[in-house]
């Protein structure tokens, strides 16, 4: 048991050395291969220079550099921001410029879609609940109205009918059809 645990860790120390010196190999050589690299294509066009990975093609002196975004562009190693980065079309202070720009436009109108989406249909949403209420109140207001001026319009009805012998009681003794009948104006002696 002993021994298997002693073989265990040399294989383990090995492995870890393997990945040290392998690590420190490449990023030694990395560095070293890609300033040379970049370096290789200076004085030549701007399109080889780019199609290296981590180069960029500084317009004004015509030179290949190595580039990492942060540390270049605060410390300007192009002068006058003036560098071509995987494309030779538009340089280095345009879209330092526009990249920003563009971004800030995008989550605006990002904004803008989700508020007009979302907020604003739960506002017009409420609203319609409010003016269904509001409309509901006024038609039950108008049908009341309409109700007791039905009942006027009923009693004056009424009045006329018992004015003219028109009028059905149901304690009366008139004939029941409902038609004109003539009054007989006898003295009751």
């Amino acid at each position: 048991m002993l021994r298997s645990l002693k073989s265990w860790t040399a294989f383990v120390l090995l492995i870890l050395c393997f990945i040290q010196i392998y690590l420190l190999e490449v990023s030694v050589g990395a560095s070293e291969t890609k300033e040379d690299k970049c370096k290789k294509f200076s004085n030549k066009s701007c399109d080889e220079c780019v199609k290296q990975d981590g180069c960029a093609f500084c317009e004004k002196d015509k030179h290949c550099i190595p580039f990492d975004v942060v540390k270049d562009v605060t410390h300007k190693s192009c002068e006058g921001q003036d560098w071509k980065y995987k494309q030779c079309v538009v340089s280095g202070k345009i879209l330092l410029i526009a990249l920003p720009v563009t971004g800030f436009v995008v989550l605006l109108a990002l904004g803008c879609t989700i508020y007009c989406c979302c907020c604003r249909k739960k506002k017009r949403f409420r609203g319609l609940d409010k003016e269904e209420a509001k409309w509901r109140r006024q038609r039950e207001e108008i049908e009341i109205k309409h109700k007791e001026r039905r009942e006027e319009r009923q009693k004056k009805h009424d009045e006329i009918r018992k004015k003219y012998g028109l009028y059905k009681n149901d304690n009366s003794e008139e004939p029941e059809d409902g038609r004109y009948h003539r009054f007989d104006n006898t003295a009751v002696a």
